[in-house]
């Protein structure tokens, strides 16, 4: 296992060499509930033309094929409908978010606080959503309120990291992603994010423990790998292997 991980990694580095940008932003993880608030066993149709009652099914259907801007309309008639149900708006939101429309995710998610302002997935995803608008302060307070419900969600805790991040707390981004990678020590999203802080600091050899554990975990990622490459670039370090476990290590004295 350890001769395929490193086999891979000599092919990132190479692939490196010859790509010096990578991926600078976390991918967004839209979250669907496992279960829907109702079930209905309507046939989700292929073009949906809302002229009736909508179920949530056949949103989450139109959404779960990708057919974003379809869910946008199926959703729109879902809280026109019901508009008590939190979880109408919150799909509204990713699905509005999905068409690229932010402004219409940032409506839809805020509608979800307003009927229930405990609602973690909203905020956490309203919170994106303002980040990629360039509105850090404005994502900080959502970010807090989600972890004022659970301090143990490592993906709370590493958007608290995004946020502080982008209003230049490049120490205080560090203590966050340490405390999410406690929290799941197969959060590769806060190790990446971790060692892009290093990268930026001139830190190369502290950045590839993080990106190498991180590539072990997940390969199929290119920003992982693109990122583990360049810092190999710019360190004299490169036994992988015991950099994973080295950094495995070092995560117990976090604690």
């Amino acid at each position: 296992m350890r001769n395929v991980f490193l086999t891979l990694v000599a092919a990132t580095l190479v692939a490196a060499c010859g790509h010096k940008t990578s991926p600078s932003s976390e991918a967004s993880a839209a979250e669907v509930p496992n279960t829907p608030p109702e079930t209905s066993g309507v046939t989700t149709p292929t073009t949906p033309v809302v002229t009736g009652p909508v179920s949530f099914d056949e949103g989450q259907a139109a959404f779960t094929e990708k057919r974003y801007g379809d869910a946008v309309r199926l959703f729109t008639a879902y809280t026109s409908d019901k508009p008590d149900n939190v979880w109408g708006y919150y799909m509204l939101g990713l699905s509005a978010w999905k068409t690229g429309d932010r402004d219409a995710a940032v409506n839809a998610f805020t509608l979800a606080l307003e009927k229930d302002s405990t609602h973690v997935k909203s905020h956490i995803n309203l919170g994106r959503v303002l980040i990629e608008q360039g509105r850090a302060q404005d994502a900080l307070p959502h970010v807090e309120a989600a972890l004022a419900i659970d301090s143990t969600s490592s993906e709370s805790v590493r958007l608290l990291g995004r946020v502080q991040r982008e209003l230049g707390d490049s120490e205080g981004a560090i203590a966050a992603y340490k405390r999410a990678i406690v929290l799941d020590e197969r959060d590769v999203w806060s190790m990446n994010n971790l060692a892009k802080l290093y990268v930026g600091q001139g830190k190369y050899d502290e950045a590839l423990g993080p990106l190498a554990r991180a590539v072990e975990i997940d390969s199929t990622t290119p920003a992982f790998r693109n990122n583990l490459g360049l810092a190999l670039e710019r360190s004299s370090r490169v036994d992988l292997g015991a950099l994973s476990r080295s950094f495995e290590e070092l995560i117990k004295t976090w604690k």
